[in-house]
């Protein structure tokens, strides 16, 4: 029996020929108890105590390695633990991700690779990380301009701190016009940019250098101060961001530019849930379509994406027809407010929930659908809050 497991790092592969001459060799360096076991003997290992890290190697059956680690995380929720698969696409690091892994690793192993993951899981202070939840990333995009993309981002970002108990940051992904700083009256120092500079990992303490507070508790991930800027921010620097965002921050919310960029793909490709603004007009039932079908071929589901109407236009097209246009029923119908929205905007404020009654509602009701808590004010619910909760027991 084994009297002590604060200093094991155990190694869990399908089989019994797993990574092991790598793993010892780490293992001695790090002065680390290296030990082995495959799936079907996980339980009986974790018997004897949680070890202190373990790096779960994926097999073939991606289902069943996400099962496996699903269970380790849920019966040694301090283990800091880490995934190493062949398959190394999007989908299945952020499911890795999303089942408790703290980091990912493609096979074959490298020792310089996996050395990188022991130093940093094994920095004082990391263990906190391993009982958090991983958080939730939420892309705000529009189909035509104008449609209040920025409002709704940095709104719903702002309740989404207000009323959860995570940390919430907003990234500002419209990277030529920058507006989220303007909305929340910052004056960033660093920007998105330099991620693109950046000479080595990105991790939490360079984001946490390069991200502005809100004096509600909002991380800001600002847009590059200079337009040229801009292009040096792509899907590599956005992906490497959303990684370490999603392991640090309960909510990630990003607003985005009409156009879709490489950065703007790696948003998309990376979020939990999408919100497509679109209104009742002709042309923007058809953007509304081809953006739908763009995330078709991205193999986005159709889960993981909600429409939304705002009716700064006046609508033209019935919400029958939109419906038949584009496959899925809205979500929600933002109400349009453009003196408000622009009283705002040039005061820097976020909306305020007593005074603002219309759209601060609106989003409030949606925010709270997202953290899974009750509205704010739990007086008299109004039809978009009924709508909701009837929708919420039709999906459940």
């Amino acid at each position: 029996m084994i009297a002590n497991t604060a200093n094991t790092f155990l190694w869990i592969s399908p089989e019994a020929t797993g990574s092991t001459e790598v793993v010892k060799a780490a293992a001695l360096d790090f002065r680390l108890e290296a030990r082995f076991c495959t799936y079907p003997e996980l339980l009986d290992e974790l018997r004897y105590g949680p070890p202190r890290m373990a790096g779960v190697e994926f097999g073939q059956n991606i289902e069943a390695s996400v099962a496996l680690l699903k269970q380790l995380h849920a019966r040694a929720p301090r283990t800091l633990t880490f995934v190493a698969s062949a398959d190394s696409s999007v989908q299945v690091i952020r499911t890795a991700l999303k089942a408790g892994a703290s980091d990912f690793l493609s096979l074959p192993l490298d020792r310089r690779e996996l050395d990188k993951v022991l130093i940093k899981l094994t920095q004082p202070g990391v263990e906190r990380l391993a009982s958090s939840i991983m958080g939730e990333v939420i892309t705000v995009c529009g189909v035509r301009g104008g449609l209040g993309v920025t409002t709704l981002a940095v709104n719903l970002a702002v309740r989404l701190a207000g009323m959860s108990e995570s940390r919430v940051a907003l990234m500002d992904l419209d990277l030529q016009r920058g507006d989220v700083a303007a909305f929340l009256n910052l004056t960033p120092t660093q920007s998105l940019e330099a991620l693109a500079s950046a000479r080595g990992e990105i991790d939490e303490l360079f984001l946490q250098d390069v991200m502005a507070r809100h004096s509600s508790g909002l991380f800001v991930l600002a847009a590059p101060s200079l337009i040229e800027e801009a292009d040096a921010v792509g899907h590599v620097e956005i992906e490497a961001a959303l990684r370490v965002l999603r392991a640090h921050f309960g909510y990630t919310v990003i607003d985005t530019a009409r156009t879709i960029t490489p950065a703007t793909l790696a948003a998309l490709e990376n979020s939990d849930r999408i919100f497509v603004l679109m209104d009742l007009s002709v042309p923007g039932v058809r953007a509304a379509r081809r953006f739908v079908d763009l995330l078709g071929r991205l193999n986005i589901a159709n889960d993981r994406f909600e429409v939304m109407v705002n009716t700064v236009v006046p609508g033209v097209v019935s919400p029958e027809d939109a419906l038949r246009a584009i496959g899925k029923p809205p979500l929600l119908t933002i109400p349009n407010d453009p003196m408000l929205a622009n009283r705002l905007m040039n005061a820097g404020t976020p909306l305020n929930g007593a005074t603002d009654a219309g759209l601060a509602a609106c989003i409030t009701a949606l925010a709270a659908k997202i953290a899974g808590v009750a509205p704010e004010a739990p007086g008299h619910r109004s039809l978009f809050q009924r709508l909701l909760s009837r929708r919420g027991k039709a999906e459940s």
